[in-house]
């Protein structure tokens, strides 16, 4: 037992070693130059820096006046759609399957095992680190900048700042809970294509209700989507240049690599496999002739 115990600790010691060296060397691949405009971090903050300051300068003010007249029977279901923001939810699971990724025996699994346990790992800490950063680097940047919330348009008006005031009520732009909402929903929408538009639907409907619980600004929640979704790129980047996780399409897109369509062939073959065997052991099961019941019969 005690062999086997210093045997998966060295396992681990070693598979976390080599995650973190493989993503701190040097890249393997460069950026391509066709990437398209809204894949590309710098632009996309550029894009929501604009967009956020022209809805500040001609829509808080009336926005921040409706809210306040937001009907109280929906604050509950925007409060409760406003608590996935804090991606405690996504953290949770991701950083769940991240540590049993790292712990499982992968010296005793079969090698497409191996490689899928592998490819899980990395997708959950893509994922975990996505939403973690994206909500640091937003926590730094509402406390340098700031700004009031809509709680005191009142007493402080639309446009008050107070920069490294370190207060909840001068921490409002940009949102971060946003930013949390759009870094899920990007990083999620990389890892699953397929489902992209149910993410960003979720992180866009995150973003508004935020507004209708009164915590932030039209222009903060723009801005706050803006930094998530732009951190969750930038990451994407990282590991798509180290081969991991992600590579890049002939026209310059993020697209998950090959080992990631791999991992999905060698599944739908198990899964087929799996429901191959189920049906023909219900055939077989329809066929068998049945037998008498052992009950006993009397005689006339």
């Amino acid at each position: 037992m005690k062999q086997t115990l210093i045997g998966t600790a060295d396992t681990c010691r070693a598979r976390l070693i080599n995650g973190f060296r493989r993503f701190f060397e040097t890249p393997a691949l460069a950026p391509p130059a066709n990437r398209p405009l809204l894949e590309r971090p710098v632009a996309v903050l550029i894009v929501f820096l604009a967009l956020s300051l022209l809805v500040m300068k001609t829509a808080d003010y009336p926005l921040g006046v409706w809210m306040k007249s937001f009907p109280e029977q929906l604050r509950g279901t925007a409060k409760w759609i406003s608590s996935f923001g804090t991606g405690l939810l996504v953290l949770s699971f991701s950083g769940a399957l991240l540590i049993f990724g790292i712990l499982m025996p992968a010296h005793r699994l079969r090698k497409s095992a191996r490689t899928g346990a592998d490819l899980v790992a990395t997708a959950a800490a893509f994922i975990f680190l996505s939403v973690a950063g994206g909500g640091i680097v937003d926590s730094l940047l509402k406390n340098s900048i700031g700004r009031a919330r809509p709680e005191l348009l009142d007493t402080n008006g639309a446009f008050s700042f107070r920069p490294f005031a370190f207060h909840a009520d001068f921490a409002s732009f940009p949102s971060g809970h946003s930013a949390t909402a759009g870094a899920m929903a990007m990083s999620l929408a990389l890892v699953f294509p397929r489902l992209r538009p149910v993410f960003i639907s979720a992180g866009v409907l995150i973003c508004l209700s935020r507004q209708w619980v009164g915590a932030h600004w039209a222009s903060d929640t723009l801005m706050g989507w803006g930094v998530g979704v732009a951190f969750a790129l930038w990451l994407a980047h990282a590991f798509a240049r180290r081969r991991l996780l992600f590579t890049y399409s002939s026209d310059g897109h993020l697209c998950p690599g090959e080992r990631y369509k791999t991992v999905l062939m060698i599944l739908r073959v198990l899964l087929r496999r799996r429901l191959t065997r189920n049906a023909k052991g219900q055939k077989a099961c329809a066929l068998k002739p049945s037998l008498p019941s052992p009950v006993l019969e009397t005689q006339p």
